[in-house]
């Protein structure tokens, strides 16, 4: 008998959870060694960590125990940090030690990209990890405890200034979540702040609209909502720094603020760069139709670390895409194990979906022709369709329990560590 294969799945995200939950359906027990590595033992479900940040949900309803997928299915999950990979070797470094692999996925997701911009590490707050949503959040509550009390009406102003810099999804749903927790629960409990004169909430993007990867019609939606949330948008604005309380632009203009939130892009693992493979021009490792890198039937690479080329360029660096990627690499990754086939993996992209604050949305649907909704309906769906995506009845109950408490008793404003 030949020994058992021995598989190593590096990250626990949407690409990597995704892919061991149907390899669990695709490998029978004992066919192979599964090990799933992550520096986490959770899941971040980051389509909502926006709402962690903005008080309307608390931090255990966007993390899923990654031992919750593993266990069930006879798989090991080691929480560790990965160090090197070593594909000549078949060999992965990591703190706790070496792994040997005879079949590797690459699932090690994105970090936040600063394009190089001087400051942007210093000086802004990101929105990628748990720990950075329950920053901003204690961050911005300081800023409306410490302005509670501000004699000093420029001063006060400029506390109460918040600036989101890129005006992708992250940073149109977190602005429209943060003007929310402002009119909604945080001008109730702060009476003596002046919601329209003092507190002001700016989104800037280099773009011509807002949403530029999605399709024009949810910009549309979506700047019309802005504007009636009294949110200034500045588009065609190109940042070059971000010092203490200042964003300075390519033209000149100077923005302060006591706060500065960086929603500008993501860029592919630093621990990619090293991996001894081809890559794209943007960093990410090149894959073709079956997610081999290189044409090795060894590694297969998918999510935000893999360039999955299509009409010319690849695939974008999205939780939908990493999800939508999974089973197929599963489906191959089962045929490698057992020396049959593989198959070519074809994307059809479901559409977008984007929140807009209390009771509105944006869709747009790909399978049905690119209909696009906006509204209570756009909401609906959008509520629905994250409450399913989540794992776990326990995430799923709290999810929803409060959602219901948000919208109708206000948001978590106690400032716990």
């Amino acid at each position: 008998m030949s020994p058992t294969k021995q598989v190593v799945v590096l990250g626990g995200g949407f690409a990597g959870l995704h892919l061991v939950r149907r390899l669990e359906r695709r490998l029978h027990r004992g066919e192979a060694s599964v090990t799933l590595v992550d520096r986490q033992n959770y899941h971040l479900f980051t389509p909502l960590l926006y709402q962690v940040s903005t008080g309307e949900l608390p931090p255990h309803a966007v993390a899923y125990p990654l031992r919750d997928v593993t266990a069930p299915a006879g798989y090991h999950f080691l929480q560790s940090e990965v160090l090197a990979i070593d594909v000549a070797r078949r060999r992965i470094g990591t703190a706790d030690g070496e792994l040997p692999y005879d079949h590797l996925v690459v699932a090690l997701g994105s970090v936040t990209n600063d394009y190089g911009i001087p400051g942007v590490k210093e000086n802004a707050l990101p929105v990628k990890w748990l720990s950075d949503a329950e920053t901003l959040k204690r961050h911005v509550l300081d800023i409306f405890e410490s302005a509670a009390t501000e004699t000093d009406i420029a001063r006060r102003r400029e506390a109460l200034t918040f600036i989101i810099v890129g005006a992708g999804p992250v940073g149109v749903e977190l602005a429209s979540s943060l003007r929310e927790l402002m009119d909604h629960t945080m001008r109730q409990i702060y009476p003596s702040t002046d919601f329209s004169a003092d507190v002001a909430v700016h989104l800037i993007d280099g773009s011509d609209r807002v949403l530029p990867a999605m399709d024009p019609r949810l910009s549309a939606i979506a700047m019309k909502r802005l504007e009636q949330q009294r949110i200034r948008v500045l588009l065609n604005t190109l940042v070059s720094e971000i010092g203490s309380g200042v964003v300075r632009t390519k033209d000149g203009a100077q923005l302060r603020a006591r706060t500065i939130v960086w929603s500008g892009g993501v860029k592919a693992n630093p621990l990619v760069a090293a991996i001894d493979l081809p890559k794209s021009k943007d960093g990410r490792i090149v894959v073709d139709d079956r997610f081999r890198a290189d044409g090795r039937d060894d590694v297969l690479v998918i999510g935000d670390a893999a360039y999955f080329e299509r009409d010319g360029k690849g695939l974008p660096q999205l939780a939908q895409v990493a999800v939508l990627e999974a089973p197929a690499a599963a489906r191959n990754l089962a045929a490698l194990v057992r020396g049959e086939p593989t198959q070519p993996f074809v994307y059809r992209r479901k559409g977008d979906l984007v929140a807009l604050g209390r009771t509105q949305a944006g869709a747009e649907f790909a399978r049905l022709g690119g209909f696009v909704l906006g509204g209570l309906p756009a909401w609906t769906v959008w509520r629905v369709n994250y409450l399913m995506q989540l794992l776990g009845v326990r995430n799923r109950g709290t999810l929803l329990v409060e959602w219901v408490l948000s919208f109708f008793a206000g948001r978590l404003v106690a400032n716990t560590p």
